[in-house]
């Protein structure tokens, strides 16, 4: 049983969770009825409030206006209102200056490309302003232009840059006379400074006549350029190998034999000796200049030598005997080519002596050689055979190996025989093409047509 006092206390506490239930329910009304939308404007629609960068000592008291052209669409040419895509101007003045907008021109409209649009604007992306509706609870976004405001002096507005730079009545120069005030009242750096700006000037007067000089002799210089044609035939021939035959149809062509091997020195060998060589052992023994050991011309040279035993002095065969027996020449002469650069009289005797060579035949092999791979210094009577001389000698003996071998060659015999690296004869027998045969596990020469010569690579400027 409770007393009064409890029991008013009781009801007491009913009625104040009953008034903050009712005001927990209002609040969550008044939530619902404050709650606030959002919405998108279209840009087609006019334009209201816009965006302006302004410098921070401008004047309030400026009244700005805006001035709208028609945009690019020719649909929108009769719209009274200026849109977000149209031409846009925003002017404002006082008694001395005047304020206009840059930015928003041809190519600020949002229809335009992306980089036009950013470059016009001098922004990317569009700004967006909110305008709330009390009425409606509603915030209405709307894309909305940033403007770009330029001052100028309108008491300058008339002068040009010729006339700020020299004065519009009497000839006045004015950079005459800051020069002169720099001169007078400034310090040493700033003097430095005018006297540096006074050599830096240059004198364009009589420019337009040198000008027209240098275009006339670039005209006249273009007409005797040489064709592509004559500049191709020119570096070939600048090459230090033997001249080829461009427009051959068979391998034999490209390098003739005769333009190789002349025929008077080819009657002066004496292959007479050789040809009756029974083994290669035999051949070694007899063919003096041939260099021991021979692992790629020996073998060859005999097998060319017992063609012919069967077939003849006539045949193909004894051409190639002549073609090795000619090779034999020229390896001894690029191993004893050096002592034609030493002093002393008997410099050619003593190179015939070391080539071994008939005596009969050495003189005129010897010229030959001499006349063909040397060369003689200017104010000296000696022949030397240079860099460009031994490479002509290389490239020529394995231009012969071509025919000695039916213009197919594996280079890892070839150059053990000239004692190079294999690289270094795969870089000077450039005419002929690597390829892999099917048959054989070894790389091949083979001279193929066209005949096609590589370009000359283009180096970059050296590493530091």
């Amino acid at each position: 049983m409770t007393t009064g006092k409890e029991g008013s206390s009781k009801r007491r506490a009913k009625d104040n969770d009953a008034s903050k239930s009712k005001k927990k329910s209002k609040t969550r009304q008044e939530e619902s009825d404050d709650k606030v939308s959002f919405r998108m404007e279209s840009q087609e629609s006019s334009l209201g409030p816009v965006l302006a960068e302004l410098a921070e000592f401008t004047p309030k008291s400026i009244e700005f206006a805006m001035y709208a052209a028609p945009s690019d669409d020719a649909n929108e040419e009769g719209s009274k209102h200026a849109k977000v895509n149209d031409r846009l101007l925003v002017a404002g003045d006082t008694p001395e200056i005047q304020y206009l907008s840059s930015n928003w021109g041809w190519g600020a409209s949002s229809k335009a490309p992306a980089d036009l649009r950013r470059e016009t604007r001098g922004y990317a992306g569009e700004y967006l302003l909110g305008i709330y509706d009390k009425t409606s609870k509603q915030v209405t976004l709307r894309a909305v232009p940033v403007f770009t405001i330029n001052r100028s002096i309108k008491a300058l507005s008339k002068l040009s840059a010729m006339a700020v730079e020299r004065g519009v009545e009497n000839g006045f120069d004015y950079s005459r006379a800051r020069r002169d005030l720099g001169e007078a009242f400034g310090n040493k750096k700033q003097k430095q400074a005018a006297r540096n700006m006074d050599r830096m000037k240059v004198n364009t007067e009589n420019m337009d006549g040198v000008l027209e000089q240098v275009a006339s002799n670039i005209d006249e210089s273009v007409t005797t350029l040489p064709s592509e044609a004559e500049l191709a035939a020119a570096i070939n021939a600048s090459r230090a190998l033997p001249t080829p035959n461009l427009n051959a149809e068979d391998p034999a062509e490209v390098y003739p034999l005769d333009t190789l091997l002349p025929a008077a020195i080819r009657r002066a060998f004496p292959i007479e000796s050789i040809l009756t060589c029974s083994s290669e052992m035999e051949l070694v023994q007899s063919l003096r200049t041939l260099p021991q050991p021979s692992p790629w011309l020996a073998p060859r040279l005999y097998a060319a030598i017992h063609a012919t035993q069967d077939n003849g002095k006539k045949s193909d065969s004894a051409i190639l005997v002549q073609i090795g027996y000619y090779i034999a020449v020229l390896l001894s002469f690029r191993r004893h080519s050096r002592v034609l650069g030493k002093s002393g009289e008997d410099r050619v005797s003593i190179l015939a002596q070391k080539m071994r060579l008939p005596e009969r035949e050495k003189d005129l092999i010897i010229n030959h050689l001499t006349s063909r791979f040397a060369e003689s210094p200017r104010g000296s009577s000696k022949s030397v055979v240079t860099g460009t001389g031994e490479t002509k000698l290389l490239a020529e003996i394995l231009v012969l190996a071509l025919h000695m071998d039916s213009f197919s060659v594996a280079p890892q015999q070839l150059a053990q025989e000239l004692s190079v690296p294999t690289q270094r004869a795969q870089s000077t027998q450039h005419e002929v093409q690597d390829g892999a045969a099917v048959s054989q596990p070894v790389k091949r020469w083979r001279l193929k047509l066209p005949l096609n010569f590589p370009q000359n690579r283009k180096r970059g400027p050296p590493r530091r």
